[in-house]
């Protein structure tokens, strides 16, 4: 046996999650991560109880592709301390080159889209049209307790379309809901699903579309990617906030209810066919959440953007188009949220941006955000509300002349594109500070960083294309402007 000092040291970036390690550990300790982010893809192995590990070393033997190495808890094996720099961008870079050449076999498509004031009552129509006669609508409690889906229920049953209303699921929504809703599926004999909400709704109701497609696979089996790949029935989603672009979106993360690890089914089979923006259904949101949200929708939008590798030209003109309408209406649906017209641009930019990051991906305003909320309980969009000017100015010149393009659709003037670019990012400051919101995060805690920084790496890298890749001090130099700034 080896020395029981001995841990197993595992790279996050490397490794894919194949599991090897993890069947072949006699102690249990090992375990694969969930989904950092919506859509996330790579999960990778980690030591999860430090204390059963004996240091045995099976899981370094057993692993197919070498990315474990014993050494002493806490320590980096020095072979990987020297060429984690310039190895990990090269190889970050190798890996997005492929990626982006796998994209165009992914089969990305722009849904279908009804929108308008009063819009969701022309759904029931369109779904008859489509041949569907009786659907599933999923959505949560909190809604139906506010009556929102009544207007979409009430113009059913006047058109003759049966619905059957599933809102018993959890704001992580679980194998055990996913399965409620199957069994609700198949006993009322369904033959189309509306999701009606915002992530949790959606990502059940695309797990239900799913294992309706194979009825002989469990969610797990279809967690990871490409475990669809079948024609789902016909699919719906109506968001009811502007900001996540769930409705765009490839994927459906889902919580175990045995195990409760967290993964994501990926899929691009799983991407609605059609969405709803009807502006009435976000009338009632607050001043703060039309703020984190819209701005959520901008942080989606840049950074996609910015990240440009992944992206065609379809891509970037929706990020442009997004950018605009954000910039047009986010703070009068702010200040006046009974401004229809500011409420329908603004769900049109959340559509526009979200489709724009499926493909595109995010960057480390995201990473970064996401360690907050895990530690310290932060919203996601106000995290991306606060991070994103900051991220944006410390890449530099290399986002001058994308954010300088960006600045010229909103027609924000520069007598160069660094000076465009700068005036883009004071924008997002000014705006962020005229609707309230914070400049930093206070909460943030010394003694975290190094865990915020080895999240936010093992999340971005190498999967996200950013302008930069950062190394330690890199995410060590934001966090302390997060932190100091007033």
């Amino acid at each position: 046996m080896a020395d029981v000092k001995n841990k197993p040291y595992i790279d996050s970036i490397k490794c894919a999650g194949c599991s090897v390690c993890i069947e072949n550990c006699p102690m249990d300790c090992l375990a694969l991560t969930g989904p950092a982010y919506h859509g996330d893809i790579h999960t990778y192995a980690y030591l999860k109880e430090e204390a059963k590990c004996i240091g045995c070393g099976i899981c370094a033997k057993h692993c197919p592709i070498d990315v474990i190495t014993m050494c002493k808890p806490g320590t980096i094996p020095d072979d990987l301390t020297k060429e984690k720099s310039g190895m990990n961008k090269t190889y970050c870079r190798v890996f997005q080159a492929v990626m982006k050449v796998g994209n165009y076999f992914m089969g990305y498509r722009m849904p279908e889209y009804l929108e308008g004031p009063g819009c969701i009552k022309e759904l029931p129509k369109q779904i008859l049209d489509h041949g569907v006669k009786k659907v599933l609508l999923v959505t949560d409690p909190g809604l139906m307790s506010l009556g929102i889906p009544n207007g979409f229920i009430d113009s059913a049953k006047a058109a003759g379309l049966e619905v059957t209303v599933f809102s018993d699921i959890q704001p992580n929504p679980t194998s055990d809901n996913v399965e409620e809703g199957l069994k609700l599926f198949k006993d009322n004999k369904c033959d189309g699903i509306v999701a009606f909400g915002g992530g949790s709704p959606m990502d059940c109701a695309k797990g239900i579309a799913s294992r309706n497609a194979h009825p002989n696979k469990t969610v797990a089996q279809l967690q990871g990617l490409l475990k669809v790949h079948k024609k789902i029935c016909p699919f719906w989603a109506v968001p009811t906030t502007s900001g996540t672009g769930s409705e765009t979106t490839v994927a459906a993360v889902i919580t175990d209810s045995k195990t409760h690890h967290k993964a994501s089914i990926n899929d691009p089979s799983i991407l609605p066919k059609y969405a709803v923006l009807d502006p009435e259904l976000t009338m009632k949101l607050p001043p703060y959440v039309t703020a984190t949200t819209g701005m959520d929708a901008l942080c989606h939008a840049v950074e996609s953007y910015t990240n440009w590798t992944y992206c065609t030209d379809l891509e970037k003109d929706l990020s442009k188009k997004a950018v605009r309408l954000i910039y047009d209406n986010l703070y009068e649906a702010f200040e006046h949220g009974d401004n229809l017209e500011a409420r329908q641009n603004m769900q049109r930019a959340a559509f526009f941006a979200g489709r724009s990051f499926t493909r595109g991906c995010v960057g480390y305003v995201h990473a970064t955000g996401h360690t907050l909320g895990g530690l310290y309980g932060v919203a996601h969009g106000l995290a991306m509300s606060v991070i994103l000017p900051h991220v944006m100015r410390q890449f530099g010149p290399a986002v001058y002349d994308k954010l300088a393009d960006l600045a010229d659709v909103c027609e924000i003037a520069g007598a160069t594109n660094k000076e465009k670019a700068e005036n883009f990012i004071s924008w997002i400051e000014e705006t962020n500070e005229k609707m309230g919101l914070p400049k930093g995060f206070d909460c943030i805690k010394e003694e975290d960083k190094d865990q915020i920084i080895a999240w936010a790496m093992a999340e971005a890298n190498p999967l996200y294309p950013v302008p930069v890749i950062w190394q330690k001090e890199d995410f060590l130099r934001l966090l302390h402007t997060l932190q100091t700034a007033k």
